[in-house]
């Protein structure tokens, strides 16, 4: 099995010639340490049968923000982080395999902590108990958390708890039956998901349980009451621009039906003033027509003045003799 340098391991102490005041040596330490096997923060062991699970436990615990009070706090297993990430989730299948090979052995080495699911699957897979085998052989002080997705502790065909989880493991990997131990292990089968999730939460973190759920508590009433706030403002807001969306809404149905009525208006004006224009013109062509018929007329029934004086003196001279007019007797 392969054991893991600490991170960032150069091979130079801290205080040596050769990396005191070299950037290249500075530069070497920053990758070394980029590059050296990161640590988990636990290995969730599992029958691939409770794939559901273990996909819902490590998306939980990987996304959970510890609540700040309790963040650089001191716990059991020293200063409370402000998450609990990475988590190790194996997803390949290890059947055929005769071991659980150096990548699964490296991320066990790697990890502060063991997570079980357990299950009578679980209790049937050898890579289950291996896993366990391996972890508590390597860090017999280390915790191991286990929640029952199925089944029920203790023996029968339902029981789910794999054996190497209820006894003590020896120095050659070996089960020690003087040993026993009882795992608390919230069950899912009860109990909450979210409840289930802060007492997992709550052993890695190494604080008490009603300390963590009371401050999640509280940070779901303010998280409550701060969401309510937003809310409300933004129902005031919402009815702000309503109000203001109907007010302009009438205003603009007044402006449309002022524009109307006077569009109304202007068409009506428009059509006087046309049928004024055409009853002046009518009444033009009406008044010629009078003057006409009244020269054509008069030209037909009184003859211009100088008509018959000038027939007098046409006939005088042709005559000889003066024109002399006719005197109605007396």
């Amino acid at each position: 099995m392969a054991h893991n340098s600490p991170e960032g391991e150069t091979g130079l102490a801290p205080n040596s010639p050769s990396g005191a005041g070299n950037p290249l040596a500075s530069l070497g330490t920053r990758i070394a340490g980029a590059l050296a096997p990161r640590e988990f923060a636990a290995f969730i062991s599992y029958s691939h049968q409770d794939m559901a699970v273990a996909r819902w436990l490590h998306r939980a615990i990987e996304t959970y923000r510890v609540p700040r009070p309790l963040v650089g706090l001191e716990g059991e297993f020293g200063p409370v982080p402000p998450r609990l990430r990475p988590l190790f989730r194996d997803e390949d299948e290890l059947a055929g395999a005769a071991a659980l090979g150096l990548r699964l052995e490296g991320a066990l080495a790697r990890s502060r902590a063991l997570l079980v699911i357990c299950s009578p699957a679980a209790r049937r897979s050898q890579w289950v108990d291996s896993e366990i085998r391996t972890f508590k052989r390597l860090y017999p002080d280390r915790p191991v958390f286990a929640v029952i997705a199925a089944g029920t502790p203790g023996d029968g065909p339902d029981a789910c708890f794999p054996e190497s989880l209820v006894w003590a493991i020896g120095a050659d990997g070996q089960i020690d039956r003087a040993c026993p131990v009882e795992p608390l292990a919230p069950d899912l089968q009860c109990l909450d998901r979210k409840a289930v999730k802060l007492k997992l939460i709550a052993g890695m973190l190494g604080v008490p349980f009603d300390s963590l759920h009371d401050r999640e508590q509280r940070r779901r009433r303010v998280f409550a009451a701060i969401t309510s706030s937003a809310s409300l403002v933004l129902i005031l807001v919402l009815s702000g621009l309503t109000l203001a969306a109907f007010t302009y809404a009438r205003i603009a149905v007044r402006e449309r039906n002022a524009a109307e009525v006077a569009q109304k208006t202007a068409v009506e004006e428009r059509n006087a003033a046309i049928a004024a224009r055409d009853l002046a013109e009518r009444r033009t062509w009406l008044a010629q027509q009078a003057a006409e018929q009244i020269r054509n007329f008069v030209g037909q029934d009184c003859p211009p003045p100088n008509s018959a004086q000038s027939a007098n003196s046409a006939n005088s001279a042709n005559s000889g003799r003066p024109a002399q007019t006719q005197r109605k007797p007396r």
